[in-house]
């Protein structure tokens, strides 16, 4: 088998798109075990966007144990750490912050 150029000109795209789709599953991976808990993060700990969209990001909530706001936790522990598995109104009225 002979190898054209442009056969060479394409591996190294290849190669890249095998590296890119592996760091994706990397992450999903790591987190199947893992569940948001709403009511439990602590001002800038949040996990990503809040659930009324009062910001759309990791670290920019400014309330402690907002029922909108969550954060990764192991799955099956929310319960023991006072949160709820859906995002709810107000304050997490089990959590003293």
């Amino acid at each position: 088998m002979t190898t054209t150029p442009k056969t060479l000109a394409l591996l190294p795209i290849a190669g890249a798109l095998a590296g890119a789709l592996t760091l994706m599953a990397g992450p999903a991976a790591a987190q199947s075990n893992m569940e948001k808990c709403y009511g439990v993060s602590k001002a800038g700990e949040n996990g990503c966007a809040h659930a009324k969209g009062l910001h759309s990001c990791a670290g920019n909530t400014n309330l402690t144990f907002d029922g909108g706001d969550w954060k990764l936790v192991k799955a099956g522990t929310c319960a023991a750490e006072m949160g709820e598995l859906k995002p709810f109104e107000g304050a997490n009225p089990k959590k003293k912050g």
